[in-house]
């Protein structure tokens, strides 16, 4: 891809590289000998816990641009509200 620039290829490379390991770490979960219903256990477990940390990561960026804003538009001289 000419138009690239090689910050470009390596996003796209690392986007990659963490596409395919997820996907891999997921087959070795299926494909791990386990229970089915272990298996399906660890993994309902699992993504709760990925849900978790994306809505904890999700509200604190919230919160952080909820500040960044207060700040920006606060009056010179004057605290923001925090």
């Amino acid at each position: 891809m000419e138009g690239e620039s090689g910050n470009g290829r390596g996003r796209t490379f690392a986007a990659g590289l963490i596409i395919g390991g997820l996907v891999g770490a997921g087959l070795a979960l299926l494909l791990a000998p386990q229970a089915g219903e272990e298996t399906r256990r660890h993994l309902a477990r699992r993504a709760r816990r990925l849900a978790d940390d994306a809505r904890d990561r999700y509200e604190d960026a919230r919160e952080r641009v909820r500040r960044a804003r207060a700040e920006r538009h606060a009056p010179e001289g004057e605290p923001s509200a925090r």
